[in-house]
């Protein structure tokens, strides 16, 4: 049996609580890695009816291991609920839906009808406000589905290129890949 149809014989309220459950992430509240890889087909679906595309960042925590190591796991998870907090007070409320916890001390943000430019300069914000507001710095990949990619195995693929670039040249760094197709 198919979750649709075991959702289907449920009230709206338990369908509502179950959906949480299989695509939130249970620490920082935001969607999870499941949703991330139903969603992202979606939205390049709908890039393609756009003229600017979709952005993609992807956010690690610059040493989180050793934060860890030094303070604790709790103390940790405390550092990713903060980090998240500070991302979604950092975007428009639209972009919201589309923060992802990726893995452990990685973030996904699909931002629909952008640029490259334009996600680029929200990367260097995200980066700017979660170093002024927390004991952490992010380093941040940036990619974009139209102008630097052309499918989806591209779009997180330039991402994740342009995150370990950042996180070579130092951390504390947001890198545009910048190979078109």
């Amino acid at each position: 049996m198919d979750l649709e149809r075991i959702l289907e014989k449920l009230e709206q309220k338990e369908r509502e609580y179950i959906s949480t459950l299989i695509e939130k992430d249970p620490l920082t509240g935001v969607y999870n890695r499941r949703k991330f890889d139903n969603d992202i087909e979606l939205l390049i679906s709908m890039s393609d009816r756009t003229t600017k595309g979709c952005g993609l960042l992807i956010i690690d925590i610059d040493n989180f291991k050793d934060f860890n190591d030094k303070y604790g796991h709790f103390e940790g998870d405390l550092l990713l609920k903060k980090v998240t907090d500070n991302i979604e007070r950092s975007i428009r409320n639209y972009d919201k839906i589309h923060i992802y916890r990726y893995g452990g001390e990685e973030f996904v943000i699909i931002i629909p009808d952008t640029t490259a430019s334009n996600a680029l300069t929200i990367g260097e914000r995200l980066r700017q406000n979660v170093k002024d507001a927390c004991d952490v710095t992010i380093s941040v990949g940036v990619s974009h589905y139209k102008e630097l990619a052309g499918n989806i195995n591209e779009l997180i693929t330039n991402a994740d290129k342009a995150l370990y670039k950042a996180k070579r040249e130092g951390k504390d760094k947001v890198s545009l890949h910048e190979n078109t197709f």
